[in-house]
């Protein structure tokens, strides 16, 4: 009896496994066929292009549980990205050419109304909300951040202050993830 519980829970356990490693892999998945991706080493040869704003994601990673839903960070003023990059880490700051230093494929994504009054006020927002720790929660809460929640939460909390809602999270859903971003139609692409 004990040797069937055991092979009964082996089984469990790979079917488990095998759904898991399926979510991962398909939420999150649909990429608009408008939109691109581009050979990160493009990007970094154009830093200069980028703007305070600028939404980067990079694409999902296989072989790191971390990539498994991809990044996504913004640029935060000239030549610097802002991010919450893992647990453990808080937000940081890093030059736009070494951010850009992995194999990777990348979206560059640009906020379609960001003018000056809404620049002003994201750029303090930005300061507002560095000191976060980095922590898997629902979107509205700003106790703490990970990458894409801090790029939505400074997208959403400035909109709010103007007067006005904005949700970048194309599925609208409690958690955001970087592909979230991909399919919003607030977001236009840049191409490089």
């Amino acid at each position: 009896m004990e040797h069937s519980y055991i092979l009964t829970k082996n089984k469990f356990s790979k079917i488990f496994i095998l759904f898991c490693f399926l979510f991962i892999f398909t939420s999150c998945a649909r990429i608009p066929v408008e939109r691109e991706w581009q050979d990160i080493k493009k990007v970094r040869n154009r830093v200069t292009k980028l703007e305070v704003g600028d939404i980067i994601v990079k694409n999902k990673v296989i072989k790191d549980p971390l990539g498994w839903y991809g990044h996504s960070a913004m640029v935060v003023k000239n030549n610097t990205i802002g991010d919450y990059p893992k647990l453990g880490a808080g937000y940081y700051e890093i030059d736009t050419y070494s951010w850009l230093y992995e194999d990777r494929e990348v979206m560059v994504l640009r906020y379609k109304h960001f003018d000056e009054k809404f620049k002003k006020l994201f750029v303090e927002n930005l300061k507002k909300y560095t000191d976060k720790i980095y922590f898997l929660s629902g979107k509205e809460n700003n106790n703490s951040f990970y990458c894409s929640k801090y790029v939505w939460y400074i997208y959403y909390i400035t909109a709010k202050e103007l007067g006005y809602d904005l949700d970048l999270d194309s599925n609208k859903g409690p958690m955001v993830f970087p592909y979230d971003f991909i399919d919003s139609k607030e977001l236009d692409q840049i191409i490089f």
